[in-house]
């Protein structure tokens, strides 16, 4: 136990000296996971709209008086038309309106297939809906009151009436997803970074292949499964931390809320023993050490867009859905989605974990044939 523990503690040392591993482990997911974070935004936040107003009447004027106070809609002032199309047709807006002279029909902008379509229009006909009784009301009322006091008496109505709200939440979505902007960015980078690098260290081990480490190894009196056993160990380790760091940084900075605490550590484990195996096994494998990142890069990110990591599975068909099962990436994520959707503790992902733990078992018992098979005949 003490030589694997030594074993691993070289290990780990080589990495931390390593500028670009710990780039790649600590860096760059950070990045990432505040850039996916920051670009999809919060599903509660409001639409940018643009807005242009050349000489409102009295009632152009109470219209987007109702626009700047919707809670659906964050109202931009554009003077100049050209703008507003160039901001619309770029998507820094979601659309626009236009809110010409009283008794000319209120043009809204969109692009076309925009997802936002329906929520400017429903907005905006809202808004007019609401000037539009106010005028009526205080049209009817003037004629047997001065216009002030018939003002003054319909908007004393309106603020008697109280607001009609309205609360919308989709089913079988993932709740905290809906509330945190961060929760999806996390578990995904998290699932898909850890395995990519795991198999890039890979390369570290054909260099120790090719300086004869293995078979030295075998001359010492703990043998070969010792120093196997620490170098997985040591490659579970750097996976538990990158899996941390990220934990860490969605709870405290992002205040995720990431449900059952031990169904996530039994995952993370379990994930992270795939990761290092999956990395010993190309190790094995790979002549050289270039071979060896050219092959780690593209497969880590090919099997993490198969597994559903950087788009959900759901929005693929049911071919690429069985395809992307294929790869511990998609049983992992089924996984998260179950403890963050539905609150699932360990036996609600028994299933994935049991995939899981044979993906794990299968690439380590592979992982220690390659390495063994270099040990053995020099090669």
């Amino acid at each position: 136990m003490r030589a694997a523990l030594a074993t691993a503690r070289v290990e780990w040392i080589r990495f931390f000296r390593d500028r670009i591993a710990m780039f790649s482990t600590i860096a760059l997911p950070v990045v990432l996971v505040l850039l996916i974070g920051l670009s999809f935004g919060q599903s509660n936040s409001r639409l940018p709209v643009g807005l242009l107003s050349e000489n409102p009447g009295p009632l152009g004027t109470s219209l987007i008086n109702e626009l700047e106070q919707s809670a659906a809609v964050d109202v931009t002032l554009y003077t100049d038309r050209r703008d507003l199309y160039r901001d619309i047709r770029m998507g820094t807006v979601g659309g626009g309106v236009d809110v010409p002279a009283d008794g000319s029909p209120v043009q809204v902008y969109v692009q076309q297939a925009s997802s936002g379509a329906g929520v400017i229009l429903s907005t905006v006909n809202a808004a007019a809906a609401q000037v539009s009784t106010r005028a009526v009301a205080v049209d009817v009322l003037s004629g047997d009151v001065p216009v002030a006091r018939a003002e003054a008496a319909v908007d004393d109505a309106l603020a008697q009436v109280p607001p009609v709200t309205v609360a919308a939440r989709s089913l079988g979505a993932v709740n905290e997803m809906e509330e945190n902007r961060f929760a999806s960015a996390v578990p995904s980078q998290l699932m898909l970074f850890v395995f990519l690098n795991g198999l890039l260290g890979a390369s570290a081990l054909v260099q120790a292949r090719q300086l004869r480490v293995f078979q030295r190894t075998l001359a010492t009196p703990h043998g070969l499964g010792v120093y196997l056993s620490g170098l997985g160990a040591s490659r579970v380790a750097i996976a538990l931390l990158q899996s941390a760091i990220l934990l860490g940084l969605g709870v405290l900075s992002f205040g995720i809320d990431f449900g059952n605490p031990v169904a996530v550590a039994v995952l993370v484990v379990v994930y992270s023993v795939i990761a290092g195996a999956a990395g010993m096994l190309l190790g094995g494998i790979a002549k050289t050490p270039g071979q060896a990142v050219a092959v780690a890069v593209p497969a880590g990110i090919v099997l993490g867009m198969l597994g559903g990591t950087m788009w959900p599975l759901s929005v693929v068909g049911p071919l690429m859905s069985r395809i992307g099962h294929l790869t511990p990436q998609a049983w992992a994520m089924d996984a998260w989605n179950q403890i963050i959707n539905d609150g699932a503790g360990l036996a609600g992902i028994a299933t994935e974990l049991a995939v899981l733990t044979g993906f794990a078992v299968g690439l380590s018992a592979l992982a220690v044939w390659a390495l063994g098979r270099h040990a053995r005949t020099g090669r």
